[in-house]
């Protein structure tokens, strides 16, 4: 079934390109209505991923094995836009899988409870274009760096610039995809990457690019969530995920989605909280 879903997907992103990919692939999942007719109810899942647009395939499948896994009627609808988890996805949701400093604030904020994380820590890179004006790290003071605002990634490699430092003129990105393009338009000289962002890339795209600094990381990493006051629906969604590398169709869909397993959430989130803070006081986006 997974691979049924897998190949349909991918065939669907070949056939239809990005721009219509998401909206052909909605079109071809369980609809919301059909499961709360036989369920009741629906639990909406978000989703801010590690790596590429083409994982959205293998992000369907997981989902759907996890939905047969704890027998719960998990709904995620993929959307274009999905490599930045937007705000107001998330509050709808009452799963949802975040970067540390969206989780943070979903913890912190809105009463999500951490119930697993990723065994890969959420690392980040320095890139420029590699055809482009050469130069160390040094040279990225006052320079225009590409970001994407909001996400830990980039938090880390501001934080650990400035400790150096370094202070580059910040131009905020609406995702990845668009930070690299900018790079490789010679609009900013260099860009921050999240680290399986990079390794999602194409051989095609990596040749373009010249790494400068990284992968810098920490302890922390994507963590799985669940509204609180759903403590049953926490706690099976865990245990499936704890399981996931054990069974043989969950671990070859860890592969297609960039993970290398999950674990229990042992309050790592605390250890980054200072650097989310730093950067939301510190840095200015231009």
């Amino acid at each position: 079934m997974w691979n049924q879903i897998q190949v349909y997907s991918k065939a669907v992103y070949n056939i239809f390109g990005k721009r219509r990919y998401f909206w052909v692939l909605r079109l071809s999942l369980p609809k919301e209505q059909y499961l709360a007719k036989a369920w009741r109810q629906v639990y909406r899942v978000a989703i801010c991923p590690h790596g590429s647009a083409q994982q959205a395939a293998g992000w369907v499948a997981v989902i759907a094995w996890l939905r047969q896994q704890i027998g719960q009627p998990l709904v995620w609808h993929p959307v274009e836009g999905y490599l930045s988890l937007g705000e107001a996805a998330a509050l709808r949701a009452v799963v949802v899988y975040a970067d540390p400093a969206r989780a943070l604030f979903l913890a912190d904020q809105h009463g999500f409870v951490p119930v697993a994380a990723a065994t890969d820590a959420d690392g980040v890179f320095v890139v420029s274009a590699r055809d482009g004006e050469s130069g160390s790290l040094e040279t990225i003071n006052a320079a225009p760096l590409a970001v994407v605002p909001g996400i830990f990634a980039t938090a880390l490699g501001l934080y650990t610039l400035y400790q150096r430092g370094l202070r580059p003129q910040v131009a905020p990105a609406a995702t990845w995809q668009q930070a690299i393009r900018r790079v490789l338009e010679r609009q900013d000289r260099f860009g921050l990457l999240c680290e399986a962002t990079y390794r999602a890339f194409s051989v095609r795209t990596l040749r373009l690019l010249r790494l400068v600094a990284g992968p810098w990381n920490t302890s922390a990493a994507h963590v799985w969530l669940v509204r609180r006051g759903y403590a049953q629906l926490g706690q099976q969604l865990e245990e499936a995920l704890l399981g996931m590398h054990d069974d043989t169709a969950g671990r070859a869909l860890l592969g297609e989605i960039g993970v290398t397993g999950w674990r229990r959430s042992m309050g790592e989130l605390e250890s980054v909280r200072h650097i989310v803070a730093w950067t939301r006081n510190a840095v200015r986006y231009d």
